[in-house]
């Protein structure tokens, strides 16, 4: 077996791999599900073409026309691949757009059939690059960049979490296709999409761990780790939500779904930029400020003024929302996490029976 025949076995069967994986597991939902299993099907079926096309270069026997056809499957399905990862997280924007611009593409490829403007098979059934290849590089540039603007958008949803996997997946993806645009011989760019497909998928799933599912804030596990690890001056800021068991009774809990909703946006509105923002029970939160945005008590301060302006703010156009108790506390490294954590709570307790 052939080294690049090896490289397209392990393409594949890490495709179906990763296929069998994702449809047997609990986490990811059923548009993630979808989205990532079709790409790593196309991926399989695209690998082989690929190697059918590859042994097909300047074989007679092989049919020019089918090896045309081949080729403007492969060249058709390359941009789509990596939209269809942003439609599998769910946070594809201007779908229509990104839809006519694919079918555009897809249009372009298959009419260098006939016009060997982006490729063309010679005479000698050799595969060829055409005059306006460029238009290729050019459309699948586009592809990528909408990929990963998306999924940065993606990732400010979970408060940017876990961006050096994105990174590393945009990494493996440009360095497979450069080497393979520079020189048509070394065919790693399935093998680098595969790769990227992989590492976007965990990228995903980290976030998807991480979270919680009603609010988008990081979930308590994450909090409890962030903790564990926590070494650096900061501020622990607790929330707890004013008579929230008497919103539920009166309203219903479809509405005290709503005000949790309303109240982690306003959190992540204020603290976001400063901190990272997390749900640690059912309408309790935290905020752990980063390390370079915490000063002084000062910026706390500061930064609580401001929530409880945005909440007044909500309130004063929706009465039924309830108020929200908010301690702190100072955290140094010389100082037990438990201590921090107690002495916000008596802080937050202490505000709460002063709202009642």
């Amino acid at each position: 077996m052939s080294f690049y025949s090896t490289v397209v076995l392990i393409t594949i069967v890490l495709s179906i791999i990763m296929i069998v994986h994702i449809n047997n597991s609990n986490i990811v939902t059923h548009n993630a599900r979808k989205g990532f299993c079709i790409s790593f099907t196309i991926i399989t079926f695209v690998s082989f073409l690929e190697w059918l096309t590859y042994f097909a270069n300047g074989n007679p026997l092989f049919p020019a026309w089918l090896h045309t056809l081949f080729s403007a499957i492969e060249f058709s399905l390359a941009p789509s691949l990596v939209v269809l990862w942003v439609y599998a997280i769910g946070n594809i924007k201007h779908s229509r757009i990104v839809i006519m611009f694919l079918l555009l593409h897809a249009l372009l490829e298959f009419s260098s059939i006939w016009t060997g403007a982006i490729y063309y098979i010679d005479e000698g059934n050799y595969y060829c690059r055409g005059e306006y290849y460029f238009i290729y590089i050019i459309c699948y540039t586009i592809a990528i960049a909408i990929m990963f603007f998306e999924a940065y958008l993606f990732s400010r949803k979970y408060q940017n979490r876990n961006l050096s996997s994105l990174i590393a997946a945009f990494c493996s993806l440009f360095i497979g296709i450069v080497a393979n645009t520079m020189d048509g011989d070394v065919k790693t760019a399935w093998l680098s999409v595969t790769t990227c497909c992989v590492l976007f998928y965990i990228y995903y799933i980290e976030l998807v761990v991480q979270s919680d599912g009603l609010t988008g804030l990081l979930n308590r596990r994450s909090y409890e780790n962030h903790l564990a690890n926590l070494n650096y001056r900061t501020a622990l800021i607790i929330f707890d939500i004013d008579k929230f068991k008497s919103v539920n009774d009166t309203y219903g809990h479809a509405y005290g779904d709503t005000v949790l909703k309303k109240i982690s946006k306003t959190i992540l509105r204020c603290y976001m930029s400063r901190g990272l923002c997390y749900r640690i029970g059912g309408d309790e939160f935290c905020v752990i400020l980063n390390k370079n945005s915490f000063h002084n008590e000062a910026t706390v301060l500061k930064l609580n003024n401001r929530f409880n302006a945005l909440l007044d703010e909500l309130r004063r156009k929706e009465p039924s929302l309830p108020t929200v108790s908010v301690g702190y506390e100072i955290f140094n490294t010389e100082n037990e996490v438990a201590d921090i954590i107690h002495n916000a709570d008596t802080m937050m307790y202490t505000n709460k029976n002063s709202n009642r």
